[in-house]
């Protein structure tokens, strides 16, 4: 008799890693505060000075400045954006979400170019016109501050965008818990956990979600009984007759 060969022990499969291991409604929750965050910053970033000017005159130097919200005003409006970007992340699905983080995200590298200018090039357009005459104006001079916290905030918007555009179909949606799950034909039905969610599948098939079912009269009719003549009884008749 041949020996039967030692089987080997199945390999356990290897457990998913990124952010499909996680819980999506934690990705959610960190996308939400990424937006949040980056509103706050680049409001931050609208009130803070972004360009610094001395003007040197006969009566002494005097200093002129502007803030982020007249250098660039469209940091007000970009904050607003994350702030809608967050009703929309949680009522969108699918490619409307996508759209949302596309947006967010074309936004944030538009905002990280413009902190990144006024850094480099000094808005000194957005300065207060006040010269008199004999005044000699420096160059202007950007204040680091402002645009800092412009790049910071378009940083955090585009980290926001890109997450929500990749992993669009993994983040769960608002009020998803209420809505009737979609079964193929044939496939066995589970009860689920969630009471309501066990209402609205039983609503979706049609049954009765109380659980009150008449009883099933079965192919003999009530009761069981059939209604047909037992076997032998019609053939004994027609031999009598």
């Amino acid at each position: 008799m041949t020996p039967t060969p030692p089987q080997t022990p199945p390999t356990p499969p290897t457990p998913p890693t990124g952010p499909r291991a996680g819980s999506p409604g934690r990705l959610l929750g960190a996308v939400v505060v990424l937006l949040v965050v980056a509103a706050a910053v680049l409001w931050g970033a609208s009130r803070a000075t972004w360009v610094r000017q001395v003007v040197e005159g006969l009566a002494g130097s005097r200093s002129s400045s502007a803030d982020g919200a007249t250098a660039e005003p469209i940091l007000v409006p970009w904050a607003l954006l994350c702030l809608a970007a967050v009703g929309g992340l949680l009522a969108t699905a699918g490619w409307g979400r996508r759209v949302v983080g596309t947006l967010v995200a074309v936004a944030g590298l538009w905002a990280v170019l413009r902190g990144a200018a006024g850094l480099v090039a000094p808005a000194s357009a957005a300065l207060p016109v006040g010269m008199r005459p004999g005044d000699r104006p420096l160059p202007p001079e950007a204040v680091l501050a402002g645009p800092v916290l412009g790049v910071v905030g378009g940083l955090l918007m585009l980290l926001a965008g890109l997450l929500t555009a990749r992993y669009a179909a993994l983040l769960p949606r608002l009020g998803a818990r209420y809505d009737a799950p979609v079964r193929a034909a044939g496939e066995p039905g589970r009860t689920p956990s969630d009471p309501d969610r066990a209402l609205w599948e039983a609503l979706d098939e049609g049954r009765d979600p109380t659980g009150e079912h008449p009883a099933d009269p079965g192919p003999n009719g009530p009761g069981g009984r059939s209604s047909g003549r037992p076997d032998g009884v019609g053939g004994a008749g027609g031999v009598a007759g």
